[in-house]
């Protein structure tokens, strides 16, 4: 029942997609290659120098990311069936499985904008992360997996100003994705909290890895939206 539901979830995805690009009025069609082919990249705390870009890139180059995010999404979807080796429950072994799928957009995202990209540095931060949450240990910052697609947004992006990690909230809107975090807890041992499918991610004081395809200011565009790092009073909904 939870594949048919993705399917269509997926389904309306590609709907809205379509709408979206089809009915932007008031653009030349500068502006809206601009808007629909976006790419937006902002770390914190992952590399020895923060990174950071905004670059365009063709539709040809976005829609292979998202035939790509998707296959992700769908692999998240097998190990989460209820047939799977542990049922609903990823295990640390289907974790590595999906490092190695999250890598494979890295290398894609590498292609896109240039060797100065630092993709190595980029998976072993991704790995530390996925280590801490399977292991269901951490101190303050409560570690955070999120890929899907969706809007992310930054309130006052515009005027944004970067003290150590990213201050102010993200608030990110998965039409389908998977995101992974823990509940605070003054135990340090975390409670597992997985959402998949249509659901919301935020997050305060971010560090981390933030990829955006399209706006994070007011104007949105729907897109593929990794959040990977690091935050305090992250949650779901």
């Amino acid at each position: 029942m939870r594949k048919e539901i993705s399917k269509i979830i997926a389904l309306l995805i590609v709907i809205v997609l379509f709408f979206t690009m089809a009915v932007s009025p008031g653009l030349s069609d500068e502006n809206t290659e601009v808007k629909q082919h976006k790419l937006t990249i902002l770390m914190k705390g992952v590399t020895h120098n923060n990174y950071q870009i905004e670059a365009k890139i063709s539709k040809e180059q976005l829609n292979k990311f998202n035939n790509s995010l998707n296959n992700c999404i769908s692999f998240v979807d097998d190990m989460m069936d209820e047939t799977s080796s542990d049922g609903e429950n990823i295990t640390s072994s289907e974790w590595i499985k999906i490092k190695y799928r999250f890598n494979e957009l890295i290398d894609l995202i590498k292609k896109m904008v240039g060797d100065d990209f630092p993709d190595e540095e980029i998976k072993i931060f991704v790995d530390s992360v996925i280590k801490l949450i399977f292991s269901g240990r951490f101190l303050f910052r409560q570690p955070v997996f999120s890929i899907g697609i969706g809007i992310t947004w930054i309130p006052f992006y515009e005027y944004e100003t970067f003290i150590g990690k990213i201050f102010k909230p993200i608030f990110i809107q998965h039409l389908l994705g998977f995101s992974a975090t823990f509940k605070l807890n003054p135990f340090l041992v975390g409670f597992n909290c997985i959402k998949f499918g249509l659901h919301r991610v935020r997050t305060f004081f971010f560090e981390g890895l933030l990829i955006n395809f399209g706006e994070l200011g007011l104007e949105r565009i729907i897109g593929p939206q990794i959040l990977i790092g690091f935050g305090f009073f992250t949650g779901f909904g």
